[in-house]
């Protein structure tokens, strides 16, 4: 039974299903970011964001199979989307010097992405002929982004890093309000590449500069 709504003689306001376990785990792994970040562990934290990555990538696809889909299912996926994609990484740009003048493009992108989530809970995915897809850039290129930082943190001046990272900032904000249809990931060994590649690369990154050698 896919309904939200709860038995009258229920004890509580809801009954989690396990792909509703699933998204909740993104409390876990990017709480264990946040953890890292305070820490100045941004490697890591970026790691983690990528795991969490997957879990909100396979709670749907659980869903869509087992036909646990539910408004109740989408709604809590956009809260933890909130965490993962926005709140997340704008905590962790901030805690590596993306700030003072620089915050004008975290609430940037706090603004848009919660714009596009909110947008995406009232309509889901759209039909682009016989495929899903997105409207408006999705929010999880955020992660992208950060891994990008991360290892462009290696080569570049602060200043100029931090004035690429606003480009791009503003870009995806612009990106994700568009009324266009963005690429959804469908196959299982495209989302397990992406999200376990950018994990290992953050986790070899964070290595190497645990070890000194870069």
């Amino acid at each position: 039974m896919n309904s939200s709504n709860p038995a009258p003689s229920a004890r509580y306001i809801i009954r989690l299903n396990p792909v509703d376990l699933l998204t909740l785990s993104g409390l876990l792994t990017s709480g264990l970011a946040i953890l890292s970040a305070l820490h100045g562990l941004y490697p890591l934290a970026g790691a983690w964001l990528f795991l969490a990555m997957l879990g909100d990538a396979l709670d749907g696809m659980l869903a869509r199979r087992f036909k646990l889909e539910r408004p109740f299912g989408r709604y809590l996926d956009g809260f933890m989307d909130m965490q993962i994609y926005l709140l997340a990484p704008a905590l962790i740009f901030y805690l590596q010097g993306f700030d003072g003048f620089w915050l004008v493009f975290l609430l940037l992108l706090l603004g848009c992405g919660c714009t596009r989530l909110a947008v995406f809970n009232d309509i889901g995915n759209i039909s682009e002929g016989d495929h899903l897809a997105y409207l408006g850039m999705p929010v999880f290129w955020s992660v992208f982004i950060l891994g990008g930082y991360q290892w462009l943190w290696l080569w570049l001046p602060p200043f100029w890093l931090h004035l690429l990272l606003a480009v791009s900032l503003s870009a995806f904000g612009h990106a994700m309000l568009l009324r266009r249809p963005f690429f959804k990931f469908k196959r299982l060994s495209h989302i397990l590449g992406l999200c376990l590649g950018g994990c290992a690369l953050l986790l070899l990154l964070q290595w190497l500069l645990g070890n000194g050698y870069v």
